[in-house]
């Protein structure tokens, strides 16, 4: 999600502090987004959406799954329970598919784990 903030804001020749200006959005704000230092709430990454001329689904997703990978411990148990959420809700993965999204998953969180060890 900061990677298609950041660039999308770029793109149209925005500076943060005109970011701030157009969202009503504290500048140290967007510039925590772009970042990743802080997440967005639902309203204000439709407002920055609006700004940047976004197509709200692909920001949705992107902000969904930000806010799962940084709230969920993807252990063999959470996943577990993530798909017996999914089949209670009829909602179906077929196997393949759940396969190679847990592995795109635990690729993500250790691309993650390596960036944030590079922090300390």
């Amino acid at each position: 999600m900061k990677e298609i903030l950041k660039e999308t804001r770029i793109e149209k020749g925005l500076s943060t502090r005109k970011m701030a200006e157009l969202t009503k959005i504290d500048q140290a704000l967007i510039s925590k987004f772009e970042n990743g230092f802080r997440i967005p709430t639902k309203k204000q990454i439709q407002t920055i959406a609006f700004v940047l001329e976004i197509e709200l689904p692909t920001i949705l997703v992107a902000w969904y799954k930000t806010r799962l990978l940084n709230n969920l411990d993807f252990n063999p148990f959470a996943i577990q329970a993530i798909s017996q959420i999914l089949q209670e809700k009829g909602i179906e993965v077929v196997k393949e598919q759940k396969d190679d999204k847990i592995v795109e998953i635990l690729d993500e969180i250790e691309l993650l784990k390596q960036k944030l060890s590079g922090l300390r």
